[in-house]
């Protein structure tokens, strides 16, 4: 007789239990913690971007404006016989360069108020402000910079003034257009001479004003003969739109003897 096996199969046993309670807080707790950490990361390098970015910016604008006063300084003239013009000296008309200080804003870390410059003088450029006239340009323009206070919104404003005819008063008329609102500082250290050392090179004697006078320029006599400084070193600073102030500061030469020839002759 045949014997016919049969297997009889295992019960399989299926946990049904699945996370506990507190297996899901920490799991929940760990993913808080991680996502946390990329946000942050995330987030501090978006912000350095941004800030890198208005860094470059504010930098950028700031070089343009000292680029604008620079290119017109670079081309400054003394006019010997427009200043000889007029035979008396109470009305002899003003020329070269004229530059002076005053108070400007208030300094944000120390609360005191800072000088700043004003700065005239005739320039052989073209003009910037009078576009209608550029069939007529002579290319010979009395020019200015200063920083002013607006009364009515008490904002510094960073000011170009442009007149298009040469007049006896070096410091005003003409048309005068706010180039920037954000400009904090506007200093001018004009070089008056350089004296030879014994040693070798040279000492630079500076100065913060100046004011172009005939007397001088044809004084033989005179140990400094010059009508124009040296060279000038311009000093300015920019606050960006994040609160953050940048500054810069470049020197060029100006007059090295013999100095600018009369254009007039």
């Amino acid at each position: 007789m045949m014997r016919i096996f049969t297997s009889i199969p295992n019960k399989v046993r299926i946990n049904n239990s699945g996370f506990s309670l507190l297996e899901l807080l920490i799991s929940v707790v760990l993913l808080g913690l991680v996502m946390s950490l990329l946000y942050g990361a995330f987030f501090q390098i978006s912000n350095s971007s941004i800030q890198v970015k208005s860094t470059l910016n504010t930098r950028q604008e700031l070089r343009l404006l000292m680029k604008i006063v620079l290119d017109d300084l670079q081309s400054v003239q003394y006019l010997k016989h427009f200043s000889s013009a007029v035979q008396s000296k109470s009305l002899r008309r003003e020329t070269g360069l004229i530059a002076e200080r005053k108070l400007g804003p208030e300094n944000t870390e120390t609360g005191e108020l800072e000088e700043v410059s004003s700065i005239y003088f005739h320039t052989s450029i073209k003009s910037r402000f009078y576009p209608d006239e550029k069939d007529h340009d002579p290319e010979l323009h009395e020019v200015g910079y200063s920083l002013e206070e607006n009364p009515d919104t008490k904002i510094w404003e960073f000011i170009r003034r442009e007149d298009f005819y040469l007049d006896d008063n070096l410091r005003e008329g003409g048309k005068s257009y706010v180039l920037s609102e954000a400009v904090t500082k506007f200093e001018l250290d004009l070089l008056e001479s350089e004296t030879a050392l014994a040693g070798g090179g040279f000492k630079e004697n500076w100065t913060t004003v100046w004011n172009s006078e005939e007397g001088v320029c044809i004084d033989k006599t005179a140990a400094d003969n010059f009508c124009l400084p040296r060279a000038v070193k311009l000093t300015m600073a920019l606050r960006g739109d994040d609160g953050n102030t940048v500054s810069d500061s470049q020197v060029i030469n100006l007059c090295v003897p013999p100095c600018n020839p009369e254009i007039f002759e």
